[in-house]
This record gives C-alpha cells, structure tokens and sequence, in this order.
C-alpha cells in the first residue's frame, strides 16, 4: 500500500534508516550478518537504510530485538520544528467561538487557528452573568491567564473571592477549584490563555501525523479539564458562529 508524501515526510524526519545504519556499524555487523540474525533479506535491510523503504514494525522488532533496544529507539526524535503560524482577523471572525454548557460563564473566540501541538492556548472571552445552569466551581490540571479588558469580574479561587476590573491580571493554577461571574450589565471581555502539562510524546507525533493530512483540529490539551471537556464537543459543530469580540472595544 503506497504511503501518501506527508506522512513519508513525517516518518523521514525520525531517521529510521540512519538509526539502524549506526546501530549495526557499532556492533561491527554486516548487512548480510544482520539478515541472517533477523530472517530478513541483506537487499530488504539496505532499503530501509537508504530511505527507499519504509520498514513495518513487526520489522522494526525483529531489528531491535538483535540490537538489545526498545522500539522507542527507532521513535525518539531530537528534532525540533520551528513554528510560525499567522491567524488574520477575518479567519478569525469566520470560525467558530465555543460556547461551553452547563457550568462555564464565558464564550470563547480562539485566537490561534494553526496546525499541531500548542504550549499553550490563546482565546478572547466574553463573560456571562451567572445562571442557575452555569457557573459551578470546577478544576482541571494546568494554569490560567486571564487579562480583563472591559468590565468586571468575580472569580472564585478555592475559597476566596477576587473581583478584576478593567486592565487587571490573574494567573493561577487550574487544579484550585475556580468560576467565573460577570459583574453588573457592562459587557465583560477578557484575553484568556489556558496551558497545561506536556504532552505525552506519542500524542505531539499524532497531532503532526495529522496534521500531515491537512486535517483542522479543535483545542485538544490533554488531560482534559470537566468544563473543557464540554468546549471540544461544542466545537465539533453544535457551536454557532458569532462576530469578534473585538468588534466595538
């Protein structure tokens, strides 16, 4: 089965063949050698060598066991990607904002709409007031940013109550149990970044495998915090589109 040039491309950039060549010139082995040890052709092990074949994993083991490695060896990468990545105004205002249920006082516009793996994630917020269906206290691993733009707002931090005005900042560590609640009838609008643990390294090489299909993601930190948890399935269509809360600042 042919493999499609993005995800060659992906695959090309762990160095498989050029780990196995170093791997098989440490041990002073020939290819010949390695294919008696492996069941696998002299012709076969030269391929994969030179990056004209991509090996199977049940491949990739036989060749790990000989050497005494895991097939994590084959998989590590040292390599670094630099990122730049530009979202216009009007990309922006045609997406769509999340507008998570039950027990979140705030809409989301994201302010970041490229591909692959994020430190962190940037949105603008509008604040509600609160409900007898939103608003309840919740937690989740990672920290908070959170810079008041317009209006006022009441956040619950544990058992403390803080209230930012307009040109306030707060950052905070998200495992405290925390809401928000606009106060008053002025509308309440703030600059949220939300940042969580590393990611694990399987899932940053799934975020770029998938990108390599050009496929667009909704935010998807992990772990997952309850509320947020709400926010990604809003995201996959139930959300409607709305104008930049930008308009009119």
């Amino acid at each position: 089965m042919p493999i499609p040039d993005g995800l060659r491309t992906e695959l090309g950039r762990y160095l498989l063949g050029q780990k196995l060549r170093a791997l098989r010139l440490r041990r002073s082995m020939g290819l010949a050698q390695l294919g008696e040890r492996t069941s696998l052709s002299p012709a076969l092990l030269s391929k994969i060598e030179n990056g004209r074949l991509v090996p199977t994993l049940p491949t990739l083991l036989r060749i790990a066991m000989v050497f005494d490695v895991t097939l994590d060896h084959f998989f590590e990468n040292d390599f670094r990607q630099k990122v730049i990545s530009i979202t216009r105004k009007e990309e922006r205002e045609n997406s769509f904002s999340l507008n998570p249920a039950d027990n979140d006082c705030y809409q989301l516009t994201r302010l970041d709409l490229g591909l692959g793996d994020r430190k962190f994630q940037p949105y603008l917020a509008e604040f509600l007031g609160e409900t007898d269906e939103n608003g309840k206290p919740h937690m989740h691993q990672g920290v908070e940013f959170i810079h008041v733009l317009r209006g006022t707002l009441q956040m619950l931090l544990g058992s403390d109550t803080h209230v930012l005005r307009t040109g306030d900042s707060i950052y905070f560590d998200s495992s405290l149990r925390h809401s928000y609640k606009r106060i008053g009838d002025e509308q309440c609008v703030g600059f949220v970044v939300f940042a969580y643990p590393e990611k694990h390294l399987t899932e940053r090489r799934m975020d770029r495998l998938e990108g390599s299909h050009g496929v667009r993601r909704q935010m998807q930190p992990a772990p997952r915090p309850q509320s947020l948890q709400k926010i990604a399935i809003n995201g996959n269509g139930v959300v409607h589109q709305r104008k930049s809360l930008q308009q009119g600042a």
